[in-house]
């Protein structure tokens, strides 16, 4: 047990300290690089991409273990990577590495809808960086996460600072965040929600079709688009497929709906191309057995 405990700690301080640390000082190519080569090293974060890929294989079909794991390790490196390089004044290096094919403005003063996806820590930055006004709901970092991870924990407490660097008062903190994303609504600026947390415990809940499967989404954003009339785009920032780990920024959109489960049903057919497409992007398979659900 102890020796399980010590080597997620030294997975930890690779991953979520050295090797984002080292890449601030690299040229933005070498820590590509550095990227690349660590996500095939086999004891690095293990632990984690295994529950991920045991998450996916009642969901998803992937070419087999070592791609799914390497492919998992490449989007969560490089997403903090990206958070370090932004922090630490090398944003202009992420933001260059971002292909976009459609202009932000289609997301002006409408919601933008996400998912735990692709390296995409950056698009808080990059809708600031245009004058966008971005708006987000976000979960402070724990405190008791520090003594079981103190290294994953600097990660976290470094993604809320950059977090509220960024946004200032639009950095909604989880937890009566319903009442000021109304409130938001009614102002310029673009709201960024992610839509595919597990529901938690006694929330009310809607549910629809991802990969074929019935999947549990918190009712509560859904029944404020709806309310709203606000029109959204679907957003994702993806892995690209070559060899060079760099991004792209898909943009999908303005839509709007009427009711609430008409717009679900058409994020989670959004979620079901990407997963079916290339299911090692998706962060929350480690929490896939809260997310879908047996009728």
């Amino acid at each position: 047990m102890k020796r399980s405990r010590a080597g997620r700690q030294l997975s930890d301080f690779f991953a979520y300290l050295l090797i984002p640390a080292v890449s601030v000082i690299l040229p933005a190519s070498g820590s590509r690089w550095l990227i690349r080569k660590a996500s095939g090293w086999r004891w690095l974060m293990a632990a984690v991409a295994d529950e991920a890929w045991q998450g996916a294989q009642e969901f998803a079909s992937d070419p087999d273990e070592t791609t799914f794991k390497r492919r998992w390790k490449q989007v969560e490196l490089l997403d903090v990577r990206d958070l370090y390089m932004i922090s630490f004044g090398r944003a202009g290096a992420v933001m260059s590495e971002v292909q976009m094919d459609v202009p932000l403005e289609v997301a002006k003063d409408r919601v933008m809808i996400g998912m735990h996806w692709g390296p995409s820590i950056s698009i808080l930055h990059i809708l600031a960086k245009a004058g966008l006004l971005p708006a987000f709901p976000y979960r402070p970092p724990e405190r008791v996460v520090f003594r079981l991870r103190p290294f994953y924990q600097v990660f976290s407490m470094l993604a809320g600072r950059y977090i509220v660097k960024t946004l200032g008062d639009r950095a909604v903190p989880v937890g009566g965040a319903g009442s000021v994303l109304r409130r938001l609504a009614d102002e310029p600026g673009s709201i960024v929600v992610l839509t595919d947390s597990p529901p938690m415990q006694g929330r009310t809940v809607l549910h629809s079709d991802v990969l074929g499967k019935s999947a549990s989404f918190n009712a509560g954003f859904p029944n404020i688009l709806a309310e709203t009339e606000k029109e959204y785009v679907f957003y994702a920032i993806s892995l690209k497929s070559d060899d060079k780990v760099t991004k792209k920024l898909e943009l999908d959109g303005p839509h709007s709906s009427a009711q609430a489960q008409e717009f679900l049903q058409a994020y989670a057919d959004f979620m079901s191309q990407h997963l079916s497409r290339d299911a090692a992007q998706w962060r929350f398979w480690h929490v896939a057995q809260q997310f879908w659900y047996e009728q």
